[in-house]
């Protein structure tokens, strides 16, 4: 049979080769030679990159699953005992620079590394290194170790989910991992001994504390630890380790990272009542505060690492408790609860105000109008102090204050200037339609859940209806309740109107400081009918001439994405060209016009049409500085069928520079929006750049047949080489 060096193949054509394989053959590929190693880390950086971490799962020294996140934590590796290999064709491999017993991957089971109980840390140990110096500092790399006598030493852990209870060896095997891998983000121990002075130091680092350890003493491990939260269950702590826990914390001497902390000594463990805590003198010897018992206690979220049937996840868990104590230095609030089994405390990051400021806004329930009894005696609002109308007004929710504000024009004018400070924090209004809703309106200040929603009479079916005037118009509304917004009547009639009228209204009434996002399915009248638009996404077609008439009233937009662009008329409006970002789909038209009249900061095509002669025309503009000062990042993607770029005209046509190190490319680092229109960062380099002669500034640059990626760095040629910095695009 014929055979072809790998190495023969032109680099792009590798590049897909690797591409297309499993990690554990690119791996077997990386054993082969050094050269074939360093080809396979420059050709496929980006996708080892998207790697986010390793986890190793220990039972015993010779079992050891390896499982990868970019493959939804299935298992790639394993490390087993020698008889498991009995029915299996056994090969012998250099591995990791070592001779090995392997069995091949088959669609059942993983790659099989057979190996003996004395050499299975070692081999870990192996397997550990060689990733760590593959994949690079990028990745985390994690440990689940079941084993009840033994943990892997390994070095550099991230996380670690620990359970072992050997009590005689329990110091030396903690010492012994501990010691590699100190302050870690995460660790869960479920064991046995004291874990006292010197062992408490090794854990006081790290981040994420979460303790199972019977009898040992909680309040050593308290002492020291440095990190933002601390589980400890089945552990003794005394009155004196919480009263000067509490003290310390409030003058401000130790603590200063901790946000949440749990001791909790479960039930039926200890028949001694002496371990007991005695509350009531422990509060004796603080100032401690009580929430308002008239308002639902303000309600404290922390993220806690459970396991269930197996699967360790992250959860959101709650804490409240009427009582608090607050810090001398700077007047923060922390909640506290103390019981004869153990202690909570979580610190708010707040002043007192600021939580029951936060406190009143969480708790605050609308009241249906349809269903609230008249008031037997009234007040005027106007008879209050303005600071008092201020405090109300500010524990009211956003479709709330709106209605309050139709009242009249006075209110409207007072609302203005009360909440001036509120409205400035509220980022983004953003209308969405996408069928079968008919508009939804929603605010950052409400965690993008929707306050006011325009619906047809038939979707309002059921749901009663008030007679009103709202945002200066007389409308028909449906009450907000737990589970729906302020619902809107839309008539034929208003179709046209309705909407651009609330646009107007809220224009006027926020200022000019918010954002107003557009999300829709078709951009049609009355979506381009509004002005100031700072954000556009349209899902499907677009009229050409509805989105120039859109333009003009709604012009340096933050960001456009189209799914599509069937017509090259776009790309000679200037607008559309000064748009910051803009990110379109599919081309069904040249995209020339567009890369040349280009003004903004960013310019994605996921699947376009482009001449070579554009491209060359770009790249000569950018490095002269006779265009494109504020590009910093632009990518094109073409079909290498039907529309193929030509990478070795393009690169001719302008001197290329060339990295020598491929294992220290400067990685960009940019924002782009998915199809759920959810931002996410990616990451780009390239070891050929070129760079722009007035200021020798320099553009990282890679080109295939079917792509050309340009990034823009705000560093000289000579700063470029020496630093490599990270450049964030945002």
């Amino acid at each position: 049979m014929k055979t072809m060096k790998l190495s023969s193949f032109p680099l792009r054509v590798q590049t897909e080769i690797f591409s297309s394989m499993e990690l554990i053959d690119i791996l077997f590929l990386s054993f082969c030679s050094k050269k074939l190693k360093k080809s396979i880390e420059s050709c496929i950086k980006l996708r080892l990159d998207k790697i986010i971490s390793i986890t190793y799962c220990s039972s015993k020294p010779n079992n050891v699953r390896i499982l990868s996140s970019n493959s939804n934590n299935k298992e790639f590796m394993k490390l087993v005992p020698r008889e498991e290999g009995r029915n299996r064709p056994v090969v012998q491999m250099n591995l990791f620079g070592i001779d090995v017993d392997c069995c091949m991957a088959t669609r059942n089971h993983p790659f099989f590394i057979l190996c003996n109980q004395q050499d299975g840390e070692q081999m870990l140990q192996t397997i550990h290194n060689y990733f760590r110096q593959f994949f690079g500092c990028s990745i985390e790399y994690h440990l689940e170790s079941r084993c009840l006598d033994y943990i892997p030493r390994l070095e550099n852990i991230k996380s670690s989910n620990i359970c072992f209870w050997n009590e005689e060896a329990s110091t030396q095997l903690w010492d012994g991992y501990i010691t590699l891998s100190p302050s870690q983000d995460y660790i869960r121990l479920n064991g046995c001994g004291s874990y006292e002075n010197e062992q408490s130091l090794k854990l006081a680092q790290t981040k994420v504390l979460d303790l199972w350890i019977p009898d040992s003493k909680a309040g050593d491990i308290l002492k020291n630890f440095k990190g933002r939260h601390l589980f400890i269950s089945g552990g003794t702590i005394t009155d004196d380790d919480v009263i000067q826990f509490l003290n310390s914390w409030k003058s401000n001497q130790t603590h200063q990272n901790l946000e949440y902390l749990s001791i909790h000594r479960e039930r039926g463990l200890y028949q001694d009542l002496k371990r007991d805590l005695n509350p009531e003198k422990i509060m004796r010897n603080l100032d401690i505060k009580r929430f308002d018992p008239n308002q639902k206690m303000p309600i404290y979220r922390y993220d806690r690492r459970r396991r269930d049937w197996g699967k360790c996840d992250w959860k959101i868990e709650e804490f409240s408790s009427p009582h608090f104590i607050v810090r001398d230095a700077d007047q923060h609030v922390a909640s506290l609860e103390v019981t004869t089994r153990g202690i909570k405390f979580a610190s708010w990051k707040m002043t007192e105000e600021e939580v029951m400021r936060g406190r009143i806004q969480k708790t605050f329930q609308r009241t249906p109008l349809q269903n609230a009894d008249p008031p037997r005696n009234s007040m005027k609002f106007s008879k209050f102090s303005r600071q008092i109308q201020r405090e109300i007004l500010s524990s009211m929710e956003l479709v709330d204050l709106l209605m309050m504000a139709s009242c009249s024009q006075k209110f409207y004018q007072n609302m203005k200037s009360l909440m001036r400070s509120r409205f400035d924090k509220i980022l983004t209004i953003t209308y969405e339609w996408r069928p079968p809703s008919r508009l939804n309106i929603s605010s950052s200040s409400s965690g993008y859940n929707p306050f006011m929603s325009i619906k047809m009479r038939y979707e309002l079916r059921g749901r009663p209806l008030i007679s009103m005037n709202f945002l200066g118009m007389d409308l028909q509304v449906s009450m907000p309740t737990r589970n729906h917004p302020l619902m809107v009547l839309l008539n034929l009639e208003q179709e046209q109107t309705l909407l651009p009228s609330i646009h107007n209204y809220f224009l006027d009434f926020f200022g000019s400081s918010i954002k107003y996002q557009l999300n829709v399915k078709l951009l049609m009248p009355p979506f381009s009918k509004l002005k100031n638009i700072t954000s556009t996404d349209v899902s499907n077609h677009i009229g050409v001439a509805a989105f120039h008439d859109f333009l003009a009233i709604s012009p340096n937009q933050d960001f456009i994405g189209l799914s599509e662009l069937e017509s090259p008329l776009l790309g000679r409006n200037l607008e559309f060209a000064r748009t910051k970002v803009l990110h379109i789909g599919e081309t069904n038209c040249s995209a020339d016009d567009i890369l040349s009249n280009f003004e903004g900061r960013q310019l994605f095509i996921d699947d376009g049409i482009i001449s070579d002669g554009a491209i060359i025309q770009f790249l000569n503009k950018w490095k002269s500085n006779e265009g494109y000062q504020n590009l910093e990042y632009f990518s094109i993607y073409v079909s290498p069928f039907k529309n193929p770029l030509s990478p070795n005209q393009i690169m001719n046509s302008i001197p290329i520079n060339r990295l020598d190190l491929p294992d220290q490319l400067p990685v960009y680092q940019f924002a782009k929006k998915d199809w759920k229109l959810t931002w996410r960062i990616h990451k780009f380099s390239s070891p050929d750049y070129i760079v722009r002669e007035i200021d020798q500034r320099v553009a990282s640059i890679k080109m295939a047949d079917n792509n050309i990626t340009f990034a823009a760095s705000n560093m000289t040629e000579k700063e470029f080489l020496e630093k490599r910095l990270l450049k964030r695009l945002y």
